[in-house]
């Protein structure tokens, strides 16, 4: 390429906000996890012996002081002493299912008989709880806490060393000399945006129809999808220049040896991949993951411990 860098900012003396570094679990995570697994295996249960406190209760009026209040459904719900229900909440204590007893509900007496009654079974954190999440090797709370560590913590510093390197590329952007050929770079965007534009026409999007509904023609919405490329240009030499730099290099050749593997693993044909593929997309993809792979091994030391 004609554009460059001419002087890549120094990334490592920089320094490292200590906020990026950041990465390690709070116990606060892991007890909010184990709540919520908790409400997951509370339940309930219907009640065969005595009512007790906290139990959800449905009645059938038979007897009423007002007669349209027989047949009614009433529900009690002992222990939380609704305002009317008190004394119902009281009498329904101790009952049975089939059993009746008479009560008063704001003002009125009433006879009524027990249908049904619901407990609610709320699962504490505790052992119990993780004895019952079938985690090989999981019986404990404190095997939880294990376990979670086990599968959260690599991809938690990568993370943070992801955010890191991401900041040092943001700098540098802003920070290095660069010599940019501004013709190359409108041919860059445009290429990108025609790209852009076939692919998502062959999905069903029609970028000639914007969100908003206005109607664009081809050329307009070329030209829209260009004018928003163009802050990936900067990025993309930034991806090149660290690349090339370490030795990696995507030819021709081995472009074309890249779209064969992956057309073999997808069991598709290699020359229709071919149609769909573009060797300077391909290119940002595979140098821009080559450039956080080097920031990143760089970024650990920035860690906290």
């Amino acid at each position: 390429m004609k554009s460059r860098i001419v002087n890549c900012y120094d990334y490592k003396s920089l320094e490292v906000p200590e906020d990026l570094g950041r990465w390690h679990i709070p116990d606060s995570e892991i007890e909010e996890e184990l709540l919520a697994l908790a409400k997951d295996y509370s339940g309930e249960e219907e009640v065969e012996g005595e009512i007790g406190s906290g139990d959800c209760v449905r009645c059938i009026c038979v007897k009423s002081s007002v007669e349209s209040w027989e047949g009614r459904t009433v529900l009690l719900y002992p222990g939380r002493k609704l305002p009317g229900a008190e004394g119902a909440e009281e009498a329904v204590l101790g009952k049975k299912r089939g059993e009746e007893f008479d009560c008063s509900i704001k003002g009125l007496s009433l006879t009524l008989r027990v249908e049904k009654a619901v407990r609610i079974h709320v699962m504490q954190v505790g052992n119990e709880l993780t004895g019952k999440l079938g985690i090989p090797g999981v019986k404990t709370v404190e095997d939880y806490y294990r376990f979670y560590h086990e599968q959260h913590d690599k991809e938690r510093r990568e993370k943070a060393c992801m955010l890191i390197a991401r900041y040092w590329l943001e700098e540098m952007s802003k920070r290095s000399e660069f010599d940019i050929d501004e013709e190359e770079k409108k041919k860059w965007c445009d290429d990108r945006a025609r790209i852009m534009y076939e692919g998502l026409l062959a999905a069903g999007h029609d970028m000639k129809k914007t969100q908003d509904g206005e109607i664009l023609t081809e050329e307009e919405a070329l030209k829209r999808a260009a004018e928003g490329e163009e802050i990936y240009f900067i990025p993309y030499l930034m991806y090149c220049y660290f690349s090339e730099k370490d030795g990696f290099v995507l030819t021709e050749e081995g472009f074309v040896k890249e779209v064969e593997r992956i057309a073999k693993e997808r069991g598709e044909k290699t020359e229709d991949l071919m149609k769909q593929a573009d060797i300077t997309m391909f290119r940002q993809t595979k140098y821009q993951e080559h450039t956080y792979h080097l920031l990143m091994a760089d970024a650990e030391k920035y860690l906290e411990v």
